[in-house]
């Protein structure tokens, strides 16, 4: 690789990494991306008014924020999934008849991502967030779906880092629970990814391969007991079944 393609891949990160910070910030100024990233302010000035130029920032008195322009990128990527065409109308379903969130999930590499909800209640997830495989109800079910050696994989480079202190740490516990997981069809998330905040999960599996999951969840003091792990497991489960055989 030669010295051009490096500056030109660390540009890319930089300014990835400026949209990613005013994303989180909610809008912020020169001089305080330069301060959070480590970089020189004419730098970050020149990233910003590329940004600004392509449509993907704007300034309103020295405070850059997001444009709606990644909007149309991750609605047209979402519209794009054939997970999500065929499952629209079962997330709906399922918010309806367990009267809480419905969720679908499809993994990216390590990560589950929440890419569909109905519900009107908070998730600890937003639309289009991330949560690694092991820490979430619906990651645990893909995870089970994946190949020994995969899973292996996946705890080598990624480890099982806690979201709180109910989150699965341990290798050989995380085996036994994808095994149950598998044999059920049924991952629960009990206070893993958020203390207050229980789940119910089923894999969308099409020819081998997990593609997604569809999860319903709900405040702990709610979402337990039979309802959790009779009632809305039931739903969910055949809600999967619905998604896989709309793929086939």
């Amino acid at each position: 690789m030669g010295d051009t393609d490096t500056i030109t891949v660390q540009a890319t990160a930089t300014s990835m990494q400026i949209v990613e910070e005013l994303y989180d910030r909610d809008g912020a100024g020169v001089t305080e991306l330069a301060d959070a990233m480590e970089v020189s302010k004419s730098a970050v000035h020149n990233h910003l008014s590329t940004l600004r130029t392509l449509g993907y920032v704007k300034n309103t008195n020295g405070t850059y924020e997001l444009t709606h322009r990644f909007l149309r990128i991750g609605f047209g990527t979402r519209e794009r999934n054939p997970v999500y065409q065929a499952a629209q109308s079962e997330i709906r379903k399922l918010a309806r008849n367990t009267n809480a969130v419905a969720n679908l999930v499809v993994p990216e590499n390590a990560d589950a991502v929440y890419l569909h909800r109905i519900g009107a209640r908070d998730h600890p997830i937003s639309i289009g967030g991330s949560v690694k495989l092991h820490a979430a109800a619906a990651g645990k079910a893909i995870l089970a779906f994946r190949s020994a050696d995969a899973v292996d994989e996946y705890v080598g480079r990624h480890g099982l880092d806690p979201k709180t202190d109910r989150t699965v740490t341990d290798r050989a516990t995380l085996r036994s629970e994808l095994r149950s997981i598998r044999d059920r069809n049924i991952a629960f998330d009990r206070g893993e990814l958020d203390p207050d905040w229980q789940c119910a999960a089923s894999p969308v599996v099409v020819d081998g391969d997990p593609v997604g999951a569809v999860s319903v969840s709900g405040p702990s003091d709610e979402m337990q007991g039979k309802r959790l792990e009779e009632d809305t497991a039931g739903l969910v489960s055949s809600a999967a079944k619905t998604i896989e055989l709309e793929l086939l």
